[in-house]
């Protein structure tokens, strides 16, 4: 019977331990194993650097570059988004997904406010549509990016801005969705107020 150590310090009576098998050494081992077996290094073999895809270096070069072309292409011809009220807009809200369908209805709540709020909806976030929102910077006051997260997207909208306009972030989580009077009273505090 074979007891761990723990049990065997509380035995009473007489403990029985089998004798100890040697341990085999590596020769042994590589004998009694496949030539594929991952064994590591053998002396007779020369040692192999693995980097990513490719052994060569300059072949994930090439493959990288390949990707970086195929990247760019993607990013030039499937940005998909949709604008709402956005020829006369002075502010901006950037959202996707439900807080795109509630902030519909904050520009609806707003303009009869009299607030020109115009919509940019990303219907991909990747490729983001940087050069639709750079665009809008120019004819904006100030956008706001409304999210149903803690703020992924507003890095985007600022990266695409560059500081031309304010950017900033309303958002709920945790499964909370925003109502559109809770929108419209942060892009009055926020964007229009500031």
């Amino acid at each position: 019977m074979i007891l761990s150590d723990g049990a065997i310090g509380q035995m009473m009576e007489k403990v029985e331990l089998f004798e100890q098998i040697p341990r085999k050494t590596e020769a042994e081992i590589r004998a009694e194993r496949d030539s594929w077996a991952a064994m590591g290094k053998l002396d007779s073999r020369e040692r192999n650097i693995i980097t990513s895809l490719e052994l060569q270096s300059e072949k994930q070069e090439k493959h990288n570059h390949k990707l970086q072309a195929k990247y760019k292409a993607i990013e030039e011809t499937e940005v998909r988004f949709e604008k709402l009220s956005c020829d006369d807009a002075e502010y901006l809200l950037v959202a996707y997904g439900l807080s795109a369908r509630i902030c519909q209805k904050v520009i609806e709540i707003g303009r009869a406010k009299g607030h020109k709020i115009g919509l940019l909806r990303p219907i991909t976030l990747w490729p983001y549509p940087t050069k639709a929102v750079a665009e809008m910077a120019s004819q904006v006051k100030g956008m706001l990016s409304v999210e149903m997260s803690a703020g992924q997207m507003v890095e985007d909208v600022r990266l695409a801005v560059n500081g031309k306009v304010a950017v900033e972030h309303f958002g709920r989580f945790g499964g909370m969705i925003p109502t559109p009077d809770e929108v419209l009273e942060a892009l009055e505090e926020k964007i229009i107020k500031a």
